[in-house]
């Protein structure tokens, strides 16, 4: 077998999370309401002009590691890579998570692409081992949580996650008769 020098050029990944906070210094998110209070710090005078996504990562006692840009987009709409939120929580060992994003217009209420981004991010932080605790849509006088407004039909991963697995379940696989 002959070996392929260009076998052993290999592209090297290293993963990093620096912290210069304290665990006592950091900052305890307690509800929708303080989430708010950061959005609006965070956006500042972009909350009209474009919409950008945010991801709030957190420790087991809901205090912040860090917060994270995760997507900027146009007046109306932005796509958001789900591989790059869950790239921020595995690097920052993240227990717990919050997303939030501005509506340019002002109106706070949900569309159904925030719905199924909310509902994609559920599911698979459920299968890593993160609560997926609120999904916050913030204008410059409102702002809309997901968790607030009970809405467990996005914020809560299905009992099966049927879905997301192209394998079947052991008691799912139903054997042909013999003949």
């Amino acid at each position: 077998m002959e070996t392929n020098k260009n076998l052993l050029k290999l592209n090297y990944v290293e993963l990093i999370y620096k912290s210069n906070i304290k665990s006592t210094d950091r900052i305890r998110i307690n509800d929708a309401g303080d989430v708010y209070l950061l959005a609006k710090e965070i956006l500042g005078d972009r909350m009209e002009h474009h919409e950008e996504v945010y991801l709030i990562l957190l420790n087991q006692a809901s205090k912040i590691l860090g917060v994270a840009l995760v997507s900027r987009g146009s007046v109306n709409k932005t796509v958001v890579d789900i591989k790059i939120i869950f790239q921020h929580i595995i690097l920052s060992n993240s227990s717990r998570i919050i997303l939030f994003h501005n509506h340019p217009s002002g109106n706070c209420k949900p569309s159904k692409a925030d719905d199924e981004l909310t509902k994609n991010i559920t599911q698979l932080s459920s299968l890593a081992g993160v609560d997926f605790i609120d999904h916050l849509i913030v204008s410059d006088d409102d702002y809309y949580s997901y968790s607030n407004e009970c809405r467990y039909d996005v914020l809560k991963p299905q009992s099966k996650m049927n879905n997301l697995s192209p394998f079947l379940e052991k008691e799912e696989i139903i054997l042909p008769n013999p003949l």
